[in-house]
């Protein structure tokens, strides 16, 4: 074969294949193959989205995470600062009254920033109230008989002792001086909503952990008692 000819055969080859993918390219998707893509997108779409529900969540609940130890720093450093006691929990008081002031303004010196008394997600369940975490004092009430300090000295359990927590209980939305004297804020009412059904508790000792509900082998709402639970009597 003639050396000119052998060398055109590629030339017809590509020719062919370039004619073929303008066709491709002009005839477009067929409508069966769009609903194949859209469906294959849909199905990757309902795979993903509870993964970044999840993900956001998470985000949340470690923001709420956050704001609760920077209250408990508080707390502590308040106590160091005043023999070992916290500022009084009372009745509905709202942020800027002075005689008395509710228990989270005394505080606002150690952690400055007033946001972190928001938790993000029960702040949306509660009518977006500001003011989401509460005053752990049932024990000072108890041992007192009336609204009271708690006594860090008196704290025999701080890695149980409940010190503030989320309030899953619709307290005021003007009340900054929520407590738990007079009810149980964090699981007799309701059934937890926040963070996918869970309540992060602060206890004592600083360590921050999430519940469902009461679990004796972790908490006390007493003093001087392992496994207490809220309603209680005698101290």
């Amino acid at each position: 074969m003639p050396f000119g000819k052998r060398d055109r055969m590629p030339n017809t080859f590509r020719n062919n294949v370039r004619k073929s993918q303008r066709q491709i390219l002009q005839r477009g998707f067929t409508l069966i193959e769009l609903l194949v893509v859209i469906a294959i997108i849909a199905i990757l779409a309902s795979m993903l989205l509870p993964v970044l529900g999840k993900a956001k969540e998470d985000g949340v609940r470690l923001r709420c995470v956050s704001n609760i130890k920077q209250l408990g720093l508080a707390m502590q450093m308040y106590g160091d600062d005043n023999n070992s006691l916290l500022p009084a929990a009372h009745d509905s008081v709202p942020w800027g009254q002075t005689d008395p002031p509710p228990w989270t303004q005394p505080l606002v010196a150690y952690y400055n920033n007033t946001n972190i008394l928001t938790c993000p997600s029960y702040s949306q369940l509660f009518t977006k109230s500001p003011y989401n975490y509460f005053m752990g004092a049932r024990a000072a009430y108890i041992d007192t008989g009336t609204n009271a300090s708690v006594n860090f000295k008196n704290i025999l359990y701080p890695s149980s002792y409940i010190l503030s927590g989320d309030c899953n209980y619709a307290f005021d939305t003007t009340d900054a001086d929520p407590d738990n004297y007079s009810q149980d804020t964090l699981f007799a009412n309701l059934a937890p909503k926040g963070h996918s059904g869970w309540v992060n508790v602060l206890f004592a000792d600083q360590h921050v952990k999430n519940y469902s509900k009461f679990n004796t082998n972790d908490m006390t709402f007493a003093y001087n008692q392992p496994g207490v639970p809220w309603l209680y009597v005698t101290p």
